[in-house]
Order: structure tokens, then C-alpha cells, then sequence
């Protein structure tokens, strides 16, 4: 298992087609399917960042935007700590759903999820929903904002990352209560409170018997 500091719990929402998969794909993988196939229920990917010459985790859920598994990744909102919004700036109705699609969210997550939205497929030409409109939304719904390509990989990387900084400096200010899981941020196994925790467990001469009990031989 590779160290971090901290683990932070993202979904992707969005309508169908928007390319949510195709994200979490370029972000995790750093390659495009023009042929995925649509998500049935939820996806799952990860990866490790660095943030403050920190390693944060990011686990990362990728929801279907059919109606038929609402509920099933309704489920999913809760205990998450940051939310891509997701629409197709070439698809006017993907855009005029994006307030369905907030309300669900704010309903069914912790007050405090750093949520940016994000127009995807900004490498096509037929657009049907300027950058204008995106950034209005945005600012009228405290949202951060990028348009993004996932064929090009154009600002994927710091959808990602633009939200776990909210998130990590939301830490820095005591904005959340970590022992509460609903916040969807877990401490890792190089943070100073898993240190901690583990000395009280073990106290240095108990981890120091234990190492040698464990390699003396049979």
C-alpha cells in the first residue's frame, strides 16, 4: 500500500454521455476510450496526488446517469468529500439539467463537499453552451468551474486537484470533523494522527519487542 496522508472520497455526477467515465479514465490512467461503454450502477478509480509535498489519496466514484440507478448512486452522495458536476458543452439539455442535479447532491451530502463543475468536451467545435454561462453558473451556485476535454486531457488534471485543494486547505481551518465519516476524508497511515494513534497503541518499547519477536527465527 502505497503511504498517504490523507484518503478523499470524489463522486462524478452528471447525465448520461457527458463523459464522466472518460474523465476518471484520463485522470487515473492518462488515456481516452472513445467506445466506453455506459456505466451500470457506479466505477471506481484511484489515484495519489501531491498536495503540500503531502500525498492525498483520491478515491474516486463514478456514477451512472441513467434515472433508472438514481437511487442506487443517490447512495453514493453521502460520505463523499468533493463532487465533479459534469456537462456536455455540446448538449444544451446536459447543461439545463445541472440544477436537478445540485439540489440531489446538496440534499444528500455534507454541507461542507467542494463541488466544481465541469463542461466537458471543450476540443469540439459545436458548441451549444459558451464558457460564459458555465462560469455564471458556477458563481451563482459558490462552484468552482473548468471546461475540460477528456480526449485531449485539457484541464482534467486540475479538476481533480483544484477540488482537493478546497478540500486540504478546508482541513488546514478546521472546517470538518474528521472523525465523522460522513465528510468522506479519512486520515492515511503517514498522517501525524495515525502516529499518534499508533503510539498509544504501542508504545516504543512494545513496537521494539514486537520487531524482534518477529524476526527471531522459528
Amino acid at each position: 500500500m502505497s503511504p498517504y496522508e490523507y484518503l478523499f472520497k470524489y463522486i462524478i455526477i452528471g447525465d448520461t454521455g457527458v463523459g464522466k467515465s472518460c474523465l476518471l479514465l484520463q485522470f487515473t490512467d492518462k488515456r481516452f476510450r472513445a467506445d466506453h461503454d455506459l456505466t451500470i450502477g457506479v466505477e471506481f478509480g484511484a489515484r495519489l496526488i501531491n498536495l503540500d509535498n503531502k500525498q492525498i489519496k483520491l478515491q474516486i466514484w463514478d456514477t451512472a446517469g441513467q434515472e433508472s440507478f438514481r437511487s442506487i448512486t443517490r447512495s453514493y452522495y453521502r460520505g463523499a468529500a468533493g463532487a465533479l458536476l459534469v456537462y456536455d458543452i455540446t448538449r444544451r439539455e446536459t447543461f439545463n439539467h445541472l440544477n436537478r442535479w445540485l439540489d440531489e447532491v446538496r440534499q444528500n451530502s455534507n454541507p461542507h463537499m467542494a463541488i466544481i463543475l465541469v463542461g466537458n468536451k471543450c476540443d469540439l467545435e459545436r458548441r451549444e453552451v459558451s464558457a460564459e454561462e458555465g462560469a455564471q453558473f458556477a458563481r451563482q451556485n459558490g462552484l468552482i468551474f473548468l471546461e475540460t476535454s477528456a480526449k485531449t486531457a485539457k484541464n482534467v488534471e486540475e479538476a481533480f486537484i483544484y477540488t482537493a485543494r478546497k478540500i486540504y486547505d478546508n482541513i488546514q481551518e478546521d472546517v470538518y470533523d474528521l472523525s465523522n465519516e460522513s465528510y468522506g476524508i479519512k486520515y492515511g497511515p503517514t498522517s501525524q494522527y495515525s502516529r499518534v494513534k499508533l503510539g498509544k497503541l504501542f508504545p516504543t518499547g512494545c513496537v521494539f519487542l514486537l520487531l524482534c519477536m518477529s524476526s527471531s527465527p522459528a
